[in-house]
């Protein structure tokens, strides 16, 4: 937690300004009591209208005075709040950026959303109520027991005894809050994943008839978080009910106590200071029960701080240092690899060895779940194999780093991600600074001339978020050129000429042969069109390669790919 103030700093000046603006409104509501009593027992006794008249102005001029002062000090609490909880976001958001991608795959991105927007929002309103509490809750307290203590100590101890009660009840309460305040945030990141597999899934949930199903996963999330956070209200919301109980029993004993010491003539007390007492048991019990919110909101904090800062100690990725290396050649070489994800019985790749030469172009080929995505994410180096050595020009990749390796593929993934903007704008993402005739080449050889020629814009094509504008071959294709613009020594295609129909594909794959002739390719693909012409042919299945070489030879001696070939031409053997 200690952390996370930290950032609070830049704004220390206005957090002192606020909290001394609260400590004027403060002083004021402890001096109206007094002159309340003064115009009863100086004013109303006496008949005397001109005091009451002119003790009235005083006491409207001390409370205008105290709620400029708590208008004022609310905006700049609001202020410094709001420029907290975007510095919180900043650094989660920093943080994520720079963690590896094993560790992202450990909290989950819906924990990362729900942490850097849920939790953040929590901590905004814990220290809006903080600052503006930071001398208020003192004042009230101590300053309202002294001046109940002068008036008369028989009717103080009356507001002494209902506090320590009070305090014992919210310390009793506090204690339930904080597990059930963690099953509820746990929840709430289990509800957000879930709803983001059903939208990013729907198609395949259908099509298979999952829906109830997956209604039933949302709902059983949604119950277990909702009866959490009831809970937690039903109990923070007890306080409010059980204050006002005190605080009227309060009053009740105060007026009856008052009423009799009225009638001593010794006491000399008179009804100006029992309505004094009673406003100030008032200001003390408000005290306690901000306290009692602070004890009741602490658990939460807690927690929320420790979500965030299970993000922001997480070890990031070291800082590269090997960027200054000669590009690599294109030779890369598995031996004896395997990887397992975490929690997996089964290991996704299991024994994989093979090698692969400068300017080779070759496919991985296997059915869904056979570990053709699990390579290219060993490639691009967002795992590390658990068992095994992977190897570019010899090179052991542990000794990599991930942005030198990446510097040196161009690679096109499965999903195609486009941002809002152009095509031009997409495509130099790839590198900035990048001149537009090289920009306009890298689109031409994805294919993507005659689609830039008959739009009004051309390469200044508009592209929604996500390209919700573009079909998914155009996507494809603006992927591919991005890649292109690189100008890498190894490329990776992912399943990225899926959504292509054959004849643009073919031109496509004829343009990328002879621009790409010297370069490393590597193509994952089902697609046996894509893989047939490739120089070498990897076959995977379960992990596990059971086949290489080229197209002819893998109809003869592997039965997976001449069942691949079958499946997908229809027709006989070729």
């Amino acid at each position: 937690m200690l952390k996370l103030i930290k950032l609070l700093a830049p704004d220390r000046k206005k957090i002192l300004f606020a909290a001394l603006l609260m400590l004027v409104y403060a002083l004021a509501s402890l001096a109206l009591p007094t002159i309340m009593s003064m115009i009863v027992d100086n004013g109303i006794n006496a008949m005397d209208k001109s005091y009451i008249i002119k003790a009235s102005v005083v006491m409207l001029a001390i409370a205008l005075g105290g709620l400029a002062a708590q208008i004022v000090a609310a905006k700049l609490s609001a202020e410094i709040a709001t420029r907290f909880s975007a510095s919180v976001r900043s650094a989660v958001f920093n943080k994520v950026m720079s963690l590896p991608y094993k560790r992202i795959n450990e909290i989950g991105t819906s924990a990362l959303l729900t942490r850097s927007t849920e939790d953040v929002w929590i901590l905004e309103n814990i220290s809006y109520m903080i600052i503006r509490s930071l001398f208020v809750i003192p004042v009230f307290i101590i300053g309202g027991t002294v001046l109940a203590l002068v008036r008369d100590i028989w009717l103080a101890l009356i507001m002494f005894s209902g506090a320590p009660v009070l305090i014992g009840i919210f310390l009793l309460l506090s204690k339930k809050i904080s597990p059930l305040w963690e099953i509820a945030d746990l929840y709430i990141d289990k509800q957000n994943a879930i709803i983001k597999e059903r939208f990013s899934g729907i198609r395949v949930i259908r099509a298979f008839n999952r829906e109830a199903r997956e209604r039933e996963r949302t709902a059983k999330a949604t119950k277990t978080m909702a009866v959490n956070i009831i809970r937690n209200n039903v109990t923070m919301n007890s306080i409010d009910p059980i204050a006002m109980l005190l605080l009227n029993l309060s009053t009740v004993a105060v007026v009856y106590l008052g009423a009799r010491l009225m009638q001593d003539p010794a006491k000399l007390l008179s009804a100006g200071d029992v309505i004094a007492v009673i406003q100030y048991i008032t200001l003390v019990m408000n005290g306690m029960m901000a306290i009692s919110f602070a004890i009741a909101f602490l658990p939460r904090a807690k927690v929320n701080c420790k979500r965030i800062n299970e993000v922001l100690d997480s070890e990031g990725t070291p800082e590269p240092h090997d960027l200054s290396e000669p590009p690599f050649e294109g030779n890369i070489s598995f031996e004896n690899v395997g990887f397992s994800y975490p929690g997996a019985q089964v290991p996704a790749l299991a024994g994989i060895t093979l090698d692969i030469r400068k300017g080779e172009k070759i496919a991985f080929i296997g059915g869904t779940g056979s570990g053709k995505s699990t390579v290219v994410q060993l490639l691009m180096g967002f795992s590390a194999p658990t068992s095994g050595i992977i190897r570019f020009d010899g090179i052991d990749t542990k000794s990599v780093s991930a942005e030198r390796l990446r510097q040196n593929i161009g690679c096109v993934l499965q999903k195609s991600v486009l941002f809002e903007g152009t095509i031009k704008s997409n495509i130099a993402l790839a590198r900035p600074g990048a001149t537009d005739e090289e920009i306009a080449e890298a689109a031409t050889d994805a294919g993507l001339a005659e689609f830039l020629a008959n739009g009004e814009k051309g390469i200044e094509h508009e592209v929604k978020p996500y390209g919700t504008n573009l079909s998914g071959g155009q996507k494809q294709r603006v992927a591919i050129a991005r890649a292109l613009l690189r100008n890498t020594p190894i490329y990776i295609f992912d399943d990225s000429f899926s959504a292509l129909d054959f004849l643009t594909e073919a031109k496509i794959r004829k343009t990328l042969a002879g621009k790409l002739s010297d370069r490393t390719q590597i193509i994952v693909t089902q697609r046996i069109t894509s893989a047939m012409n490739a120089d070498k042919i990897f076959v995977l299945d379960n992990g596990r390669l059971i086949g290489s070489g080229k197209h002819a030879e893998l109809l003869e001696s592997c039965g997976v790919y001449r069942e691949i070939y079958l499946s997908q031409t229809g027709g006989g053997l070729k």
